[in-house]
């Protein structure tokens, strides 16, 4: 191994300590900036994944085996050094064994899985997971995956997702936002994680979502809506307001706080902003707009609520009206 790949299959090592130990956001995304620069990183680092996931089928005792086998066969080919004939049968048994351990037969293959994902300003992706279900990311959200055979466990860092689970009983879907944890078997949903709180909108379906304080579960047209103070469930209409409206261009707001629906136009737009206003969380906004027209829904909001609003060099000032 020359020096550049060995530096990789360092860094990969650390990487994988530290999911064994949890990745916080922060280092998530570090993770998918580093896969992101190389594509030899990924290589190297699906590989090494490989590898442990290979090692999970083999119990203590089989890996002790396998040393002992080894250092066997190391002994024996040093006494037979003078026999090339032995050497070459040594070698000969030591790559069935690695082919052998290379081909093992292993239940995890069609159901382990990891993968990150992100999106970036202004970009909307659908991606295909292994077990068929399905995710729409919204611009700029940001998710990891991580399937076993026991659970489908999905870490939701930030944005919106809409989900198309795939049916498994055996294997229920779980998605972690840091304030709330919702389960479903299957069904169609969408999970948006702002910076302060977490929306659940159900299009279909049933799914289960909890938090410090308590569980409930969500059916059709149902909206749980997370934050610090609570949970609190309210109802949309799914033949009207679709989850997946963003993929039309198109940014829904139902009572929303302003301070959301600015940061909802910013996985779209590059600008900052200040509520310049102590009951700016009591300032909401109704409407459906299109995600390319920052611009008319800035000049809106003085007609639709009491503010000034006053924009200077990208950045946005929303203040009380006098």
């Amino acid at each position: 191994m020359d020096r550049q790949n060995l530096h990789i299959q360092q860094q990969v090592d650390r990487w994988l300590e530290l999911e064994k130990q949890g990745l916080n956001q922060q280092q998530a995304l570090a993770l998918q900036d580093w896969l992101d620069t190389d594509s030899k990183h990924v290589l190297a680092y699906q590989e090494s994944k490989q590898v442990e996931q290979l090692l999970s089928q083999f119990s203590e005792q089989d890996i002790q085996s396998l040393k002992q086998s080894v250092t066997t066969t190391h002994q024996t080919a040093k006494r037979t050094s003078q026999s090339p004939f032995a050497i070459a049968a040594c070698f000969a048994l030591l790559s069935v064994c690695l082919f052998s351990y290379l081909n093992w037969p292993t239940p995890l293959d069609s159901a382990a899985f990891q993968a990150s994902y992100q999106t970036k300003r202004g970009e909307i992706t659908d991606i295909e997971l292994p077990d068929q279900s399905t995710l729409t990311l919204d611009a700029k959200a940001s998710i990891s995956v991580n399937f076993d055979n026991e659970q489908r466990v999905n870490k939701l860092f930030k944005g919106r997702v809409v989900f198309d689970v795939a049916s498994d009983k055996a294997r229920p879907f779980v998605i972690d936002t840091g304030n709330s944890t919702i389960t479903v078997l299957g069904t169609r949903f969408s999970v948006d994680k702002k910076s302060h709180s977490t929306r659940v909108m159900v299009e279909h379906g049933r799914v289960s979502v909890q938090n410090q304080r308590k569980q409930i579960e969500l059916i059709k047209g149902d909206v749980a809506t997370i934050d610090a103070s609570g949970m609190v469930i309210s109802k949309f209409d799914p033949e009207t307001t679709l989850v997946d409206a963003f993929k039309q261009g198109r940014l829904m707001f139902d009572n929303t706080p302003l301070s959301e629906a600015l940061e909802t136009f910013s996985r779209h737009h590059d600008f900052s902003y200040t509520l310049a206003t102590k009951s700016h969380n009591a300032l909401t906004i109704s409407g459906t707009f299109l995600a390319s027209e920052l611009e008319n829904f800035v000049t809106l909001l003085p007609h639709a609520l009491p503010v000034e609003v006053k924009s200077l060099n990208n950045h946005v000032i929303i203040s009380k009206r006098n």
